[in-house]
């Protein structure tokens, strides 16, 4: 663990937190804040509710030098933890400025300062807008015309104008000295570092927040700042593999290439993970493949969302259905695995049409058993067409942060366009597909025979080999 005792209690002291979830990233979004601080000039602590028993004691025990109190929130459960940390803070130092930033209050700014231990929300890419945040707090200077926040000014709230995507080659690298590595390591059950190699998205997927959060705007490490990087970090914390959290590792063809032959070049002994959209995966030639095999690539992600043309014209994801299967046939050739991600019941969509959609899916598993594939029921989420859509139609999405902290579009098994009986269906379908293209276990070999028999005759009748199988090995809980 770091022990914070050693740190200097001269400079004055940059707390950020990391609220409590069931995921077990590491905390670029902090990281990337903690980073750009002159070091020389702040202390920069990063606490993560997913470490700690007791953050609220750690926290406490350090506001006494702290400058500010700074949180990232993600929209639904980390709210609740993010919610209440704040709260306790402002009751025991209610003059230490309490920041919000990230996805949520980014997207929802004046819902978030409506709460009263919250005082100013950054919005969007954080690093130079924070910074010059506290230079403002050091010099007693107004937050007016800062650009990139929101805040309040005698209870009223005050908007100032948005930061543009700065391209971040112009900012330092990540000190991962800020983080319990070892700790993640341990909550995880991975031996990898997460990083990120890039910043935005340039497309426009109708459902997708991105385009309001990035303005379609795209950055991304040169390929040699990359290759550096990851070998001073691997000398260092001996992973076995890196996942890229890029929204789109695969943007640039050319800097994919690079990265392979930076791995390649240095004798990196790890595999990788990446982001990719099916049509980038189709613009990639077989030598590079074959390149980003070489390098480590293990596993990507794929977006596939919906199995049907007209589904994915309507979302302005702007690939052809004929795209995922090229894309999956390349990792099928060159064994590397792949994480579809697929959405249905969709507003208005069809029994058919998500009948088209599993049917692709059947067929995507049955290609190699290094695939799986992910359903999620669609929930509205605000800042896209289909979202401001819904709303113009009376669509009531949840109002204030107690209400989004229960918002739920991973595990939810709720839909506003689906029946229950469709529900369970498909409920019966993501069990018994994932049953039977999973890798062969002995004793499971004849649960898997019966599992493909009922994915092929679409029968899911009696489902008594599900029940069996939650005897013996419960599904896990969802907190």
């Amino acid at each position: 663990m770091i022990d914070h005792k050693k740190r200097s209690l001269q400079k004055p002291v940059v707390i950020l937190y990391n609220p409590k979830a069931v995921f077990y990233t590491m905390p670029l979004a902090l990281l990337a804040i903690g980073s750009y601080l002159d070091k020389n000039k702040y202390d920069v602590i990063i606490i993560d509710g997913r470490l700690e028993d007791d953050p609220v004691t750690k926290i406490f025990s350090l506001l006494p030098n702290a400058i500010c109190f700074g949180v990232t929130v993600l929209t639904g459960d980390p709210i609740k933890n993010a919610l209440a940390v704040s709260r306790a803070v402002k009751n025991e130092f209610p003059n230490i400025p309490i920041i919000w930033g990230g996805w949520h209050p980014s997207l929802f700014p004046a819902e978030t300062l409506a709460e009263k231990s919250i005082d100013i929300v950054v919005k969007g890419q954080g690093e130079i807008t924070f910074s010059e945040l506290l230079e403002r707090f050091e010099n007693k200077q107004p937050l007016s015309n800062l650009k990139g926040i929101c805040y309040k000014e005698n209870d009223e709230l005050m908007i100032n104008m948005d930061r543009h995507l700065t391209d971040i080659n112009s900012f330092p690298p990540f000190n991962y000295d800020l983080i319990d590595v070892k700790g993640y390591k341990k909550l995880s059950g991975k031996n990898q570092i997460d990083y990120i190699s890039s910043q935005g998205c340039r497309f426009r997927c109708a459902f997708c927040a991105d385009p309001a959060m990035y303005k379609r705007g795209w950055y991304g490490y040169s390929s040699e700042r990359i290759g550096n990087e990851i070998e001073l970090l691997w000398k260092k914390y001996k992973f076995d593999h890196v996942h890229f959290q890029d929204e789109t590792f695969f943007t640039n063809k050319k800097r994919v290439q690079e990265v392979a032959r930076e791995f390649i070049n240095r004798k990196l002994p790890i595999t990788w993970f990446g982001t990719m959209r099916a049509d980038q995966g189709v613009r990639l030639d077989d030598d590079t493949w074959k390149l980003c095999k070489s390098s480590g690539l293990k596993k990507i992600m794929i977006g596939m969302e919906a199995g049907t043309q007209a589904m994915l014209d309507w979302m302005q994801k702007d690939i052809k259905l004929e795209h995922i299967f090229e894309t999956a046939e390349k990792c099928v050739l060159h064994n590397i695995g792949i994480i579809f991600s697929v959405i249905v019941g969709f507003p208005h969509e069809s029994a058919e049409s998500v009948f088209e959609t599993l049917a692709v899916v059947k067929r995507l598993r049955k290609m190699s058993d290094h695939f799986s594939v992910s359903i999620y029921y669609y929930k509205p989420y605000p800042g896209n067409k289909i979202a401001d859509e819904l709303s113009a139609e009376g669509y009531q999405f949840p109002t204030g942060l107690e209400a989004w902290s229960n918002f739920d579009y991973v595990n939810s098994g709720k839909s506003d366009w689906l029946s229950d009986e469709q529900i369970k269906r498909i409920e019966l379908f993501k069990f018994y597909n994932e049953l039977a293209w999973s890798k062969k276990r002995t004793g499971k070999l004849i649960f898997q025979q019966i599992a493909k028999w009922r994915c092929e005759k679409n029968n899911y009748k009696f489902p008594i080999e599900k029940k069996i199988i939650r005897f013996i090995k419960p599904a896990p809980k969802v907190s």
